[in-house]
């Protein structure tokens, strides 16, 4: 796809004073003690553009046009566009970003990473049994990395189920609608899934699943890691400096098999990311991000950005696999028996019928 990397890398490798303007706004954010901010756009962008270009051929075709892995590279940004929209809005999702995990894996002295409740309204009681009041300052990452899972899970097994119409339906009309209702179900594809993406890109970040997420803070620090507010210089202008999209994609891990549920694999995922924090703090201390020689700070950027993108990539195999099992409409159907034809088209379903 030459046009489409082509467009992709122009918007990733935008005038670098204009990045740095960036960079430097965001670390003025953070010393203000402002809301940590998430990987740049550039990073953003990487991570999902990478994944989504990497999908086997299992997966959709309209997923992996170049036009969709465009778009899909944009909406991975929208969650931190929509910041600053006001309260309830900024409240709810802001704590989406993060999840403050402390050195041996626990939310705030509360649930453990690999046992955390199911719903955040049970996350929300546990934090505060352990004395520590809202939960939303802790973070809420591991919750919005399942839902957008299942939501996707669930946008596919609609699509399923339209594709099966469009070729079963009783009638041209019966056809047509299901022809278009796959169409409304790709366009809100693309949008849950670059939506979606943001958040996977964000547990990659290690300062985003960490404690020690804008310096060390107020720890034991017998290394002497740096007290530096390094969040923004680290995932923003010095990015965008080094990193491009080819770095990223020759950095991808195989392809693997996500089994088991999703919590399981979300818990693990995030505890991956936690354990680099302390190495990032290393590596900043030991001078590993200078101008002067920055590759040992671009090594471990573009692992986890192909961390982020690998996982990404698998999770929206594990999706589409899942969609086969799951159901849709009320009365509730199984995809894979419509698919079959061992039961009939739930036109009816689909549409509503009041």
């Amino acid at each position: 796809m030459p046009r489409c990397t082509e467009g992709i890398e122009k918007m990733m490798r935008v005038r670098f004073d204009l990045g740095l303007r960036l960079g430097l706004a965001g670390c003025l954010v953070l010393a203000s003690g402002g809301p940590a901010l998430p990987w740049g756009a550039d990073g953003h962008r990487m991570v999902t553009v990478a994944a989504v270009r990497a999908l086997p051929d299992e997966v959709p075709g309209f997923l992996r046009t170049s036009l969709a892995v465009e778009q899909l590279g944009e909406l991975a940004r929208e969650p931190d566009r929509s910041k600053g929209s006001g309260q309830p809005h900024d409240a709810d999702l802001d704590p989406a970003h993060f999840v403050n995990l402390d050195d041996s894996g626990r939310v705030g002295g509360g649930p453990a990473l690999a046992d955390l409740p199911r719903t955040r309204a049970e996350y929300d009681t546990a934090i505060r049994a352990a004395g520590e009041g809202d939960s939303a300052r802790f973070g809420y990452l591991p919750y919005a990395l399942i839902d957008g899972w299942q939501q996707l899970v669930k946008d596919f097994g609609y699509w399923r189920v339209d594709r099966a119409g469009e070729t079963r339906g009783a009638d041209a009309r019966q056809r047509a609608w299901f022809a278009g209702d796959r169409a409304l179900r790709e366009m809100l594809i693309l949008r849950d899934l670059g939506y979606w993406s943001h958040y996977v890109g964000d547990a990659a970040q290690p300062l985003h699943v960490s404690i020690h997420y804008n310096g060390w803070g107020n720890y034991p620090n017998p290394n002497h890691y740096t007290a530096e507010r390094i969040h923004g210089p680290f995932e923003g202008a010095f990015v965008h400096a080094h990193v491009t999209l080819p770095d990223v994609e020759r950095a991808l891990t195989a392809p693997r098999s996500i089994e088991g549920p999703i919590q399981g694999e979300v818990s693990g995922f995030l505890a991956a990311g936690q354990r680099e924090a302390e190495p990032l703090f290393a590596l900043w201390t030991a001078h590993g991000f200078d101008a002067a020689d920055p590759s040992r700070g671009k090594a471990f950027a573009v692992r986890r950005l192909a961390a982020g993108a690998s996982e990404l990539r698998d999770l929206v195999v594990a999706a589409w696999r899942a969609s086969a099992t799951s159901t849709v409409g009320y009365p509730a159907v199984k995809v894979n028996e419509v698919e079959a034809g061992t039961v009939p088209l739930p036109y009816e379903q689909m549409v509503g019928v009041d």
